[in-house]
């Protein structure tokens, strides 16, 4: 087969790309033109420069492919605006589908996040409003997924939406907010933490669940990628075990952070109009509780279940290989 996907040299998107390609298919890769690739080197894979926000563009990349994988996202906690958000997540969806639909591609797998659950009243579908969505970033992910949900009832395409807990693993160049706390544990730069409740997942692990979804999946289904439910004191204690590094000696108080977020927001954010350190959106997420029974959907497609140490030693040695550790020798390995 042949597959298209979007995002190709992003965390998710790379790891897809190699999993796709092991299992002897073609790929076709969508970067933008200012994209860094270093997750893509020495990996025999098509490589196309576009935007998602083009229309055209999308045409042009989903022509002669057998499915798509549309991974490509604004992953942030923060932006100057949300027209960001829309134009890349909810817009950029459209477009692909449109596109794969002209060009007569029979199925395609959207990524979402399953941290949209959290806010529904059973924990497995989207909520029925978006009031209590605490993010630019999710009220984006929760329109791209009832669009692209909503496309595949009218179209002459199949679609089915992928949706990560939180992903941990090797190639998280950004870093994603998840590998953001990783590294700040790793260079020391974390003294305190807002512990936080959520469901864990390999990298690895959610792009062959992305590729199972493509073959075995139901269309106009979700199917929640994810594996160990945990908290942020845990992993940071899991942190310490495999790097001998010393665990962040007091846990904030949510009063404390989301004050420090709104000074921090108001500095950073709007008189220096560059990201904070701290979003308010980041702070307000720690209230909502991600964990999750991912069973049903990873019973369903045969979904590895990597141990949480395992995924967590192979971000580290990734961020120690790639030069993001200031005191690597500090490290144990």
């Amino acid at each position: 087969m042949k597959y298209l996907v979007t995002g190709a040299n992003g965390f998710v998107g790379s790891n897809l790309v190699k999993e796709l390609l092991e299992r002897d298919n073609e790929v076709r890769g969508l970067i933008r033109e200012t994209s860094n690739t270093v997750n893509l080197e020495d990996l025999d894979v098509e490589l196309l420069k576009g935007d998602i926000r083009d229309p055209e563009d999308m045409v042009k990349a989903t022509q002669g492919v057998d499915g798509v994988f549309h991974t490509a996202a604004l992953y942030s906690f923060w932006s100057s605006s949300y027209e960001d958000f829309y134009r890349t997540n909810v817009e950029g969806t459209l477009n692909v589908l449109n596109g794969a639909e002209e060009s007569g591609v029979e199925r395609a797998v959207v990524t979402s996040t399953a941290s949209l659950l959290a806010h529904s009243e059973d924990g497995k579908s989207l909520p029925k409003s978006t009031d209590r969505l605490p993010s630019d970033y999710k009220l984006s992910k929760y329109m791209a997924e009832k669009e692209a949900l909503g496309f595949g009832d009218d179209a002459d395409i199949e679609v089915l939406i992928a949706s990560p807990t939180v992903p941990i693993g090797p190639g998280d160049y950004g870093p994603t907010p998840t590998g953001r706390l990783i590294l700040d544990f790793l260079n020391g730069k974390m003294k305190g933490y807002v512990d936080m409740k959520f469901n864990v997942v390999d990298v690895e692990d959610v792009a062959r669940g992305h590729l199972l979804a493509m073959e075995k999946g139901k269309p106009g289904q979700r199917y929640v990628l994810g594996n160990r439910n945990t908290t942020l004191s845990d992993v940071l204690g899991l942190l310490a075990r495999l790097t001998g590094l010393p665990e962040p000696r007091f846990e904030i108080p949510y009063p404390v952070a989301l004050t420090v977020a709104w000074v921090d927001e108001f500095v950073e954010g709007f008189l220096m109009n560059r990201k904070p350190t701290v979003p308010i959106s980041a702070i307000h997420s720690t209230r909502v509780d991600e964990r999750i029974d991912p069973s049903p959907w990873t019973k369903e497609l045969g979904l590895p279940e990597t141990p949480t140490a395992k995924s967590l030693k192979k971000a580290v040695d990734w961020f120690l290989e790639h030069g993001y550790v200031r005191n690597p020798e500090a490290v144990k390995s």
